[in-house]
């Protein structure tokens, strides 16, 4: 079966825009954590993300180890641990959240590597039929970069 040049560009824009679904369901939250961070770190200096206030870098440091502290304490009373189990517990527990921190970091970047490279071949199949100027605004509507600024500003308006 020959396909078209305009049912080639339609089931483009579905594939990008269904990936565009798809990636920005999996990947909402994690973005909302790490851009909501990133804001409270460029705009109040002196808080952390729940608008504790510190005094300087130290101060944060020690509040951070505290509340790190607290949350094996309700661990090791959650799970009855005994102590010496502890050790061994908190080192796998470090570990796992390690790998699973640097295998999503790790697919989040081969899934914008992937979404970058169809939206370019998108853009290529649709340069036959937009002109630059309708390109253009397509870019600021549909390329990952602008999906992803629009969403923050978006999310951080409500």
């Amino acid at each position: 079966m020959l396909m078209n040049t305009k049912t080639k560009v339609i089931l483009s824009f579905i594939t990008v825009f269904l990936l565009g679904g798809i990636s920005g369901y999996l990947v909402r939250d994690t973005l909302l954590v790490k851009e909501q961070y990133a804001h409270s770190e460029r705009f109040s200096g002196n808080e952390d993300r729940n608008g504790t206030r510190f005094e300087n870098e130290q101060e944060r440091r020690e509040h951070r180890q505290r509340m790190r502290e607290r949350a094996q304490n309700r661990l090791i009373e959650y799970l009855s641990l005994e102590e010496n189990q502890q050790e061994e517990f908190f080192s796998l527990l470090h570990t796992y959240h390690t790998d699973i921190r640097d295998s999503v970091r790790t697919i989040r970047d081969l899934e914008d590597s992937f979404i970058r490279e169809h939206y370019d071949e998108f853009k290529i199949d649709l340069s036959d039929l937009l002109n630059q100027q309708q390109l253009n605004r397509m870019d600021r509507f549909f390329h990952p970069d602008s999906v992803r600024y629009n969403r923050a500003n978006r999310d951080h308006r409500n």
